[in-house]
């Protein structure tokens, strides 16, 4: 990691022609500081320092990063986080009081090898087009890289954040990490931004796991071949083998997805952004099909499996948006599928036996590549566990506001909130699982 970090900042300073500048790159927690380092605090795993020079401000904006300066020397961080994420504070509207929220991290960054692999090597595009990329069944060679390297990317990023915060409790995680192999399934895998993302996190937590087992499912051979060859790559980055199983499998409806020849648990089930293609091509025969997803693939948990179901926030002409169909179908699932509970978001956790309501819940996430820094995605997603793990798993808290819609809450003080929860005191973000381990024995 270290080596690939030096060689994309020469890359960057290359780029901005101060390729004889001289810099120094450190693994915080395994090498020697220089001495000045113990007058700054040292927040991520990497920092990368150089002498002063009259371009910072074009580096800072390069690099999207906070630029800091100690005497003649400038220094940045680089790499995830060694303390813990700073509190958000909320804005006080009117005569309210503002409110510390800790909110789940949801800024990220590809990592060096995986940046320069898509962009350099497999020569991806940035080029959003929501309406072309609506549907990506019949994407073409061209138009599968211009997904790579729009779309992949905010996947990863989706995915990353989302189990690097649940990774985070040490009960889980020791559930997970003792497994000697680990088994994945992904309906829709698309590129596989999804899984990636998914991967680096067991990378990051399960050092003693040995194999990766993989069955990915789509229907575009092109976007397949894609992922094979990251898959192939993250390989050569990883301690772990990796067994990947592809189906090429043009499907039009749940119900035609056929997984009886290869019956077996999974540790993580995986569908980002498939299901709302099925709905607006359906015109209106699948309009059910967050449910029927549910009913279908939640079952081939293990014990302590997750299944994350996540899709954009947009709407078919036909249907109601995505967010609404999603809540009260797999809400609807969770009452027929008794072994089940959701875990995210938490009020679901709370609610969902009795829940009916027009829920919007919506979630953004950020990531910063070689083509675009900080570049947004909009999703809602729902996590589902198997009541075993009800007994590692922290219980949600009851009588707080919780924020279902980031940027809507700071507008009002009850805009965003789940209309369960509005008339508490304590505000709390309803994606973030908490690190504390508290026991539900009364719900084994």
């Amino acid at each position: 990691m270290k080596e690939l970090l030096k060689k994309h900042i020469a890359n960057i300073f290359s780029s901005l022609q101060i390729e004889d500048l001289p810099y120094e790159v450190y693994e915080c927690e395994v090498d020697i500081l220089p001495e000045w380092t113990n007058e700054i605090s040292i927040t991520h795993e990497f920092l990368v320092s150089c002498r002063l020079f009259p371009s910072k401000d074009k580096l800072q904006r390069r690099l999207d990063k906070k630029i800091y300066q100690y005497s003649d020397i400038l220094y940045w961080f680089e790499g995830d986080r060694i303390a813990e994420f700073d509190q958000v504070v909320i804005e006080p509207v009117g005569n309210e009081t503002a409110i510390n929220v800790d909110y789940l991290k949801t800024d990220t960054r590809l990592p060096v090898w995986l940046d320069d692999f898509i962009f350099t090597q497999l020569k991806a595009e940035y080029a959003p087009d929501p309406q072309r990329f609506a549907y990506n069944l019949d994407l073409t060679k061209d138009e599968n890289l211009k997904y790579l390297g729009t779309y992949f990317p905010r996947s990863y990023a989706e995915s990353f954040c989302i189990f690097d915060n649940i990774f985070q409790n040490d009960r889980y995680k020791q559930a997970i990490a003792q497994k000697k192999s680990i088994k994945i399934l992904s309906v829709g895998c698309g590129t596989g931004g999804d899984l990636t993302g998914l991967l680096m996190v067991i990378e990051k937590y399960c050092s003693d796991t040995e194999t990766i087992n993989i069955l990915a499912i789509d229907g575009n051979k092109d976007a397949i071949a894609i992922l094979e060859n990251i898959i192939n790559k993250f390989q050569t980055n990883s301690s772990k083998k990796i067994s990947l199983s592809t189906e090429l499998f043009i499907f039009s409806s749940i119900a035609e997805i056929d997984l009886s020849q290869r019956y077996t648990k999974y540790d993580f089930v995986l569908s980002f952004k498939m299901i709302c293609e099925m709905i607006a091509a359906g015109k209106g025969v699948n309009d059910d099909s967050y449910y029927d997803f549910v009913m279908k693939f939640v079952p081939l948990l293990s014990d302590d499996g997750l299944c994350v179901l996540l899709d954009v926030t947009t709407k078919a002409e036909h249907a109601k948006h995505n967010p609404i169909l999603m809540n009260r179908q797999v809400n609807q699932a969770m009452r027929e599928l008794k072994d089940y509970k959701t875990l995210l978001p938490l009020p679901c956790s709370l609610h969902e036996e009795k829940c009916c309501k027009n829920c919007f819940a919506q979630q953004h996430f950020f990531v910063s590549h070689l083509r675009r820094t900080k570049d947004i995605s909009r999703v809602v997603y729902r996590i589902i566990m198997h009541k075993y793990l009800t007994a590692i798993m922290p219980i949600p808290p009851n009588e707080v506001r919780y924020v279902i819609q980031k940027s809507n809450f700071q507008k009002n003080i009850n805009d965003g909130l789940c209309e369960y929860s509005t008339h508490y005191e304590k505000v709390v973000d309803a994606y973030k699982l908490n690190k504390s381990v508290v026991f539900m024995e009364n719900e084994l």
